[in-house]
């Protein structure tokens, strides 16, 4: 794949020494450590994100959605406590 997009950006001078140091010890550019990090990094986050949508992707930025077990209990839990004869059920 060809490179023909460009991207600057402001990062704190301790990171972009850190940045350097990794891709001499890595023997990259710096260019070229800061894509191989980027493509880690989303390559991960991706890995995360559930095969197919459901309703609630979006309502937990930044967190683990609920498993359907997760929200059985949930619901359990809350039946318990405001019907508690309903609640065995």
């Amino acid at each position: 794949m060809g490179k023909s997009a460009s991207l600057t950006i402001r990062i704190p001078e301790d990171l972009k020494r850190r940045i350097e140091a990794k891709a001499a010890r890595e023997h990259r550019s710096v260019s070229a450590q800061v894509e191989h990090e980027l493509t880690a990094v989303l390559q991960h986050a991706e890995a995360r994100l559930p095969a197919k949508p459901g309703k609630l992707l979006g309502r937990f930025p930044g967190r683990k959605i609920p498993s359907e077990a997760e929200l059985a209990r949930v619901r359990r839990l809350l039946w318990a406590r405001l019907a508690p004869d309903l609640a065995s059920r």
